[in-house]
């Protein structure tokens, strides 16, 4: 294992890296080996005036941040991490599936600080730990879109209380309307009526006043001048 190793090595296709010691984050919660992260709790129900600031958060394209996912899963770091057996895999991916398994166990062959357990066991907690955030995801749209449409059911009962009075409202404006128009005409039939009875008395008056004047006119006509009486 050890020469295929070393010729692996010398062609440049294998890089043979020392490990780097690790910083150990602090966790709280302490995993068993092989048991799974809990599952999260459901979330919190989204205030309705955080509804359209969560919509944008959400359509704001943010990258996923595995590593606190994974802190949040308490996932330690492990002596050889799955990403780094992951780029070795993609390394030697010219070679075959057999030559690329031989060559990577003869690489676990000849370094005693790791095991591929090692990386697998980092890869399954990972995949736990990325499942479990996604189930997340998911409870936190479901109860946006109860919320949205939570929102929605009262901006549409809103409209149409809203619509409805405002219809109620023009419907009686429109009843006043018409009621005034009749007031208006029959007002204005009313005084045009008296309007024209006093035209009427007022021209009967005038024709009679001047038959009457006419006939005094008649006198002195007849009669003459009246003289001046004379004075003692």
């Amino acid at each position: 294992m050890k020469g295929m190793l070393d010729f692996l090595e010398k062609a440049g296709l294998v890089t043979r890296d020392t490990p780097q010691p690790q910083a150990v984050p602090e966790i709280e919660i302490e995993l068993t080996p092989g048991t799974p992260p809990p599952p999260p709790s459901p979330p919190p129900p989204v205030p309705r005036c955080q509804l359209l600031q969560a919509a944008a958060v959400a359509n704001a394209g943010v990258a996923l941040n595995l590593g606190d996912i994974y802190a949040r899963a308490g996932i330690a770091p492990a002596l050889y991490p799955a990403e780094r057996l992951l780029r070795l895999v993609d390394g030697l991916s010219a070679m075959d599936a057999a030559t690329r398994l031989m060559a990577i166990n003869a690489m676990d062959a000849a370094d005693d600080s790791w095991t591929m357990a090692d990386p697998l066991a980092d890869a399954a907690a990972k995949v736990a730990a990325l499942g479990s955030h996604g189930e997340s995801l998911k409870l936190k749209l479901q109860q946006l879109e109860l919320e949205t449409q939570s929102v929605l059911d009262g901006v549409l009962a809103r409209q149409e209380k809203v619509v409805g009075d405002i219809r109620k409202q023009i419907a009686e404006l429109e009843a006043l309307v018409a009621r005034e128009l009749s007031r208006s005409a029959q007002e204005t039939a009313e005084y045009q009526a008296s309007l024209q009875a006093a035209r009427d008395q007022t021209s009967r008056e005038l024709a009679e006043l001047t038959q009457v004047s006419l006939r005094l006119q008649s006198l002195s006509s007849q009669f003459g001048t009246p003289s001046t009486p004379a004075q003692d």
